[in-house]
């Protein structure tokens, strides 16, 4: 969603003070009381859930930009952890005044709105994958999807980028073991789909990976609104 420089500059001066997390620590805690909203401005985090038995189910991904729901002002707790998956920095945001002065921003506004459907799009990929793509179509297609949202931030050199998670951590989003999800790495670096060393991934041939995948980048609607929302003077959503 293009932004007049006035509503960057309102954006800019919603921050209240920026924190960083060593990798593997919590940011937020599941139960914890919110304290607000926050931004991802540098690193890698993830959204989990720990199950009675000790398990842990990662539920998606936060990388530079990513951000918080507006809508976890309206709870007492938070009924999820994040997790910082390595070296992360956050930019904490003025709730009172967002929720104050977003009537006089509504492209800001419309454009939070399409942030949040977005990510419930990469939620529901995330459910088809785990309940119809076997374990080497959910690896490549959340490699695919990490490279894709990675290029956008700016991560990607080369065909190249810091895989964000062990292969532990790759296992607890795709519902696989640590020894299924190696193995399935070793594969696809086998078939020449991807090199692998040390959280390092290099893709070859993309194009390939995306069709050992049947991955399709609709679902992260990367080309942003849509171009008769960018033509419109758009009239504040009721949010709230």
């Amino acid at each position: 969603m293009p932004l007049p420089e006035q509503d960057k500059e309102w954006l800019n001066g919603l921050t209240l003070r920026f924190d960083e997390f060593p990798a593997a620590s919590d940011i937020v805690r599941e139960g914890e009381v919110f304290a607000g909203v926050f931004v991802v401005t540098a690193g890698h985090a993830c959204r989990y859930k720990i199950l009675p038995d000790g398990g842990r189910q990662i539920l998606d991904f936060m990388f530079a930009g990513d951000k918080t729901e507006l809508h976890s002002l309206l709870l007492t707790s938070t009924d999820h952890g994040i997790f910082a998956l390595g070296p992360t920095a956050i930019a904490w945001i003025n709730r009172d005044r967002l929720m104050a002065e977003i009537i006089d921003h509504p492209r800001v506004a419309v454009a939070l709105w399409w942030n949040a459907l977005q990510r419930a799009a990469i939620l529901r990929e995330r459910i088809t994958a785990m309940g119809r793509r076997d374990a080497y179509a959910r690896v490549a297609h959340l490699l695919c999807e990490i490279y894709e949202r990675l290029r956008m931030v700016g991560e990607i050199v080369d065909h190249n980028y810091r895989l964000p998670v062990t292969q532990a951590e790759l296992g607890d989003a795709l519902g696989l073991s640590e020894v299924h999800a190696n193995r399935i790495l070793r594969r696809l670096q086998t078939e020449g789909l991807i090199v692998y060393q040390v959280r390092n991934l290099r893709i070859p041939n993309l194009d390939a990976l995306k069709e050992a995948a049947a991955w399709s980048p609709t679902y992260l609607h990367l080309d942003g609104s849509s171009q008769v929302v960018r033509n419109a003077t758009p009239v504040p959503p009721r949010l709230w």
